[in-house]
């Protein structure tokens, strides 16, 4: 297994493998791990090839937070070079640069059409963010989906299997697409939550789900986990998804083991990407950039 970066500052620790899409695949704050970290993420061995379908890019998944670029959801039918969740999640990223808390990678498709260029930092205590530039460098416009596959997990959701329940605050006039669980949109749209949604107040009892945020005023989301809370953070993409896996998965290879919770700013308000006809597109020439920050903290009790 090729080793990780490993970024820290004071009690602060991150950990990425540029060779693996780039993943942060642990972070710790405040001797918590915060991120969702799959089961079999010990025994993963890369193939150093990408993965054309879901159960190819499961088997490769280590958890942790990495970007599905220059696409998102699934690869299509008859797609030529075929990459569930994008190339750029899997592949070999270059390392440009680094330091003792912060990493710069670069990445482009087999083409040379688009590159992308990323770099993490840990700011302060308990904060950790990634910025990201994506260039088109075709004559063509290109049909891109870009998401920040943000997992929380690990001992930050541990209080769910007492009994703890996650509360979400999504922020002022929230409008929530309802998405199938393979990240279509059902055709439901919420634009009033009430206070006990089952968008805002998810448990072990729920089954897994998928919806979107789209378009929030405030690009935001805090999350509440008994004293703890996680704090997303983002500019340059317009929406966010929200997937939910608290062990109610038992098919393999979750087995009912996998406790995650995805905050994943996006630019496309579904999960299944962009394409040819609604975009979004990259015009050719056309750079674009974007930040996300997860901050961790501990409730004060008064």
């Amino acid at each position: 297994m090729t080793a990780p970066v490993i970024l820290t500052l004071e009690d602060s620790r991150a950990e990425i493998f540029p060779s693996e899409g780039g993943v942060l695949s642990k972070y710790w704050a405040e001797g918590k791990s915060i991120l969702a970290a799959t089961p079999w993420s010990d025994n993963i061995a890369p193939s150093g090839l990408i993965a054309p379908d879901e159960k190819t890019w499961v088997s490769q998944w280590r958890g942790g937070w990495q970007l599905c670029a220059p696409n998102t959801g699934p690869a299509g039918e008859g797609t030529e070079h075929a990459a569930f969740h994008g190339a750029a999640s899997q592949a070999s990223w270059k390392i440009i640069s680094a330091t003792a808390n912060s990493l710069k990678l670069n990445w482009s498709d087999s083409r040379g059409g688009i590159e992308l260029t990323r770099e993490w930092s840990i700011d302060a205590p308990g904060s950790v963010s990634v910025e990201t530039f994506a260039t088109n460098h075709s004559l063509e416009h290109k049909p891109v989906g870009f998401a920040e596959h943000l997992i929380l997990g690990s001992e930050f959701l541990e209080p769910l299997e007492q009994g703890a329940q996650v509360l979400l605050d999504l922020g002022p006039k929230a409008s929530i697409v309802e998405l199938d669980y393979a990240g279509a949109p059902t055709g439901n749209l919420f634009e009033e939550l009430a206070s006990s949604s089952p968008f805002t107040q998810l448990s072990a009892k729920q089954l897994a789900k998928v919806f979107a945020v789209a378009s929030p005023q405030r690009k935001s989301i805090t999350v509440n986990v008994a004293d703890w809370v996680a704090k997303v953070e983002w500019w340059g993409l317009d929406h966010a998804l929200v997937w939910q896996e608290f062990g109610t998965s038992r098919e393999h290879p979750w087995n009912g083991e996998v406790f995650a919770l995805g905050i994943e700013p996006t630019n496309v308000a579904h999960g299944l990407g962009a394409n040819d006809f609604d975009g979004p597109f990259l015009q050719p020439g056309e750079t674009i950039s974007w930040q996300t920050s997860l901050h961790i903290s501990r409730k004060v009790n008064h």
